[in-house]
């Protein structure tokens, strides 16, 4: 046998030592990396709010809804109160649009009298449409995903960029 080949006690307790703690270190390390990158792996999908039902909407007049989003959060359930302005020219079809301007997404309301959206913080408005008629948007109203089941309108809160 060739001395250089030879395994000391001291080099065998080394190896066993080092190769312990890389088991270790391995056990703890794994649940930490899974628990940072687990939310790439879970679906983030809001769940569905019921917002408004249809008969509740006036036809032609932008009518502001609010509704309340329940969220859970660990041990806790937050509850957060959101609203969109809903829009139906025949009754039939609906638009929902998300309740800030384009520009630095402040809140703005439907004056009746002018026919359009107004933004008081920066002079933003927007037709019924959503459409940017003056001021600095730089894009339409972004609008909300949404669908009809038994006359309610149901969102996600997905917003469509306008």
């Amino acid at each position: 046998m060739n001395l250089k080949n030879k395994l000391t006690r001291r080099d065998f307790l080394k190896r066993i030592v080092i190769g312990g703690a890389g088991i270790v270190a391995a056990a703890i390390a794994t649940p930490l990396v899974g628990s940072f990158l687990s939310p790439l792996w879970q679906k983030n999908k809001k769940p569905a709010i019921a917002v408004a039902h249809t008969d509740q909407i006036p036809v032609g007049t932008p009518t502001f809804v609010r509704f309340e989003e329940r969220a859970p959060d660990g041990w806790l359930v937050t509850t957060e109160s959101l609203g969109v302005w809903i829009l139906t020219q025949d009754g039939k079809n609906f638009t929902l649009y998300d309740p800030h301007c384009t520009h630095l997404r402040c809140p703005f309301y439907w004056d009746a009298q002018k026919k359009l959206f107004e933004c008081p913080c920066h002079g933003g408005a927007f037709d019924i449409d959503g459409n940017v008629v003056a001021g600095p948007p730089p894009r339409p109203l972004d609008r909300w995903d949404f669908t009809i089941e038994n006359g309610e309108i149901i969102t996600s809160g997905e917003i469509i960029k306008g």
